[in-house]
């Protein structure tokens, strides 16, 4: 059945990366706690909150961090709390606020000094004094590098939405692989899986290469997903899919089949470069391929997640999920 001019058929990115997917059996002790904590800051109205909780971001947590302790499946819930809250509150911020709350963010994660008594920055110390203790210097280093990075890449995009202008594909991907927040998500997968990789390692061609497709493959597949609830906020032009469009003269399911071709591609390079990775002796090599087979968890949870709840499908993202067709007139008013 061909799509109306309001329905777009999705790629069936999880039958590409055919890549294992569980959740945490602790997933239901560690949502009470990381929801009482952040619920005890009042970030949100009563509405507000209502509507965080059905994103459900701790059984994001639970596929992506299956394998963690519970201590660090605690902290690894709270991170992401912690930013789809800050993903939330800048959605609905203009250029001039959200460029101040991604400077707030920045000093915040930077040190323990205190600036303000902002609730923002209060969460964030929180969470910093816990995850930094259990943490050595590179990784905090690193840390803090791609935490700066994710929000002064934030004001491009806000400043890209109140204007007409697209950017090419390869401007839009350098900008998105920054203000995805993945890589400092990524760090917190060597804290999971208690090791910490050295720059070397970082700096390898090969695994750059992984990583990056890895990265690509999830953000790519998030604004995907997140098209239809983008396109109803008024967002629609700061998305893949929107860029693709413009650049390569494409309709709209012409778009996403190219993105689905493209997935693939970043797939099979993903998984080609693991018989090209050197060697850095034991138990190095070990600790490399523990990192790699958790950033495929973490992709395929995020997948599964994304049908899970109604963030991006609203009510029928279970029939999305079967169909892979989403009917976008069901965004309007959401």
């Amino acid at each position: 059945m061909a799509p109306t001019l309001q329905q777009l058929y999705i790629p069936d990115f999880l039958s590409i990366c055919n890549l294992p997917s569980n959740t945490h059996p602790l997933e239901d002790v560690v949502r009470r706690e990381t929801e009482e904590w952040i619920l005890s800051y009042g970030l949100f109205s009563d509405e507000q909150w209502e509507k965080f909780l059905r994103s459900d971001v701790p059984r994001f947590a639970s596929r992506t961090f299956p394998y963690a302790g519970y201590e660090k499946l605690r902290n690894c819930t709270d991170f992401c709390l912690l930013v789809f809250a800050l993903d939330d509150i800048t959605d609905d911020e203009d250029k001039n606020k959200g460029t101040l709350t991604s400077k707030e963010s920045v000093d915040a994660m930077q040190s323990d000094i205190i600036r303000s008594s902002s609730v923002g920055e209060r969460m964030i110390k929180d969470y910093r004094a816990r995850f930094f203790q259990s943490i050595g210097p590179t990784l905090r280093r690193r840390f803090l590098k791609d935490w700066e990075a994710t929000f002064k890449a934030l004001p491009k995009e806000l400043e890209l939405r109140e204007s007409d202008e697209v950017l090419s594909i390869e401007e839009y991907t350098l900008v998105r692989r920054e203000n995805c927040a993945l890589r400092v998500g990524f760090t917190h997968i060597e804290y999971a899986l208690g090791i910490e990789l050295p720059d070397e390692v970082y700096e390898n061609p090969v695994f750059n290469e992984m990583y990056l497709a890895l990265l690509d493959m999830s953000w790519l597949s998030n604004d995907v997903h997140s098209y239809g609830k983008e396109l109803a906020k008024g967002h629609g032009r700061w998305n893949y899919l929107s860029v693709v469009m413009q650049e390569l003269s494409l309709d709209l399911q012409a778009a996403a089949d190219y993105s689905g071709v493209r997935f693939r591609d970043l797939y099979d390079r993903f998984m080609d470069g693991r018989s090209r990775l050197p060697s850095w002796g034991k138990p190095l090599d070990s600790d490399i391929v523990a990192f790699f087979e958790a950033l495929g968890i973490w992709l395929t949870g995020n997948l599964q997640w994304s049908f899970e709840m109604p963030r991006y499908f609203g009510a029928h993202c279970e029939d999305v999920r079967l169909t892979h067709l989403v009917d976008l007139g069901n965004f309007r008013g959401s």
